[in-house]
């Protein structure tokens, strides 16, 4: 048990030094953008998005040749991640120095809610899932004084 274990669990945290980390995402990025229209039937109104993108990530490890534990150098990686956002919105001065601002906000556009896995048995099977959140929007109101 000691052997199988311990001492297993040990040396692969030996040997994973300087490798990457599990569950850690090397590489993401975002871009965002936003219009207002200043003039013409537009006026007040405006509009944007944005893409937020994260690169796989190990889910896991398989097994040593010899199955006496798990090899750093056979990592299961998960899925890249890619979402959209959308927002809307008007905004008017109620008087001179109080303006209202509304907006429809729209996260995750397109997507479903769904199980995505977090980590993998040295098979290749699923061990753990998280639930992922699908579409979601929101409205906001703002006074701005």
């Amino acid at each position: 048990y000691y052997s199988d274990n311990i001492i297993s669990a040990v040396e692969f945290q030996k040997e994973s030094v300087g490798f990457q980390v599990p569950e850690l995402r090397p590489w993401h990025f975002g871009v965002i953008s936003n219009y207002s229209f200043k003039e013409n039937f537009l006026k007040g109104f405006n509009l944007g998005g944005a893409y937020r993108w994260q690169d796989k990530q190990i889910l896991g490890y398989g097994l040593k040749d010899d199955f006496s534990g798990l090899d750093v150098h056979k990592p299961l990686f998960g899925e890249t991640d890619g979402h959209v956002d959308l927002w809307f919105g008007y905004e008017h001065a109620v008087r001179r120095d109080i303006k209202w601002r509304i907006q429809l906000n729209l996260r995750n556009v397109g997507e479903s809610r769904g199980l995505t896995p977090i980590s993998v048995n040295p098979d290749g099977v699923i061990a753990a899932q998280r639930i992922t959140e699908g579409m979601s929007w929101a409205v906001t109101n703002t006074f701005s004084f």
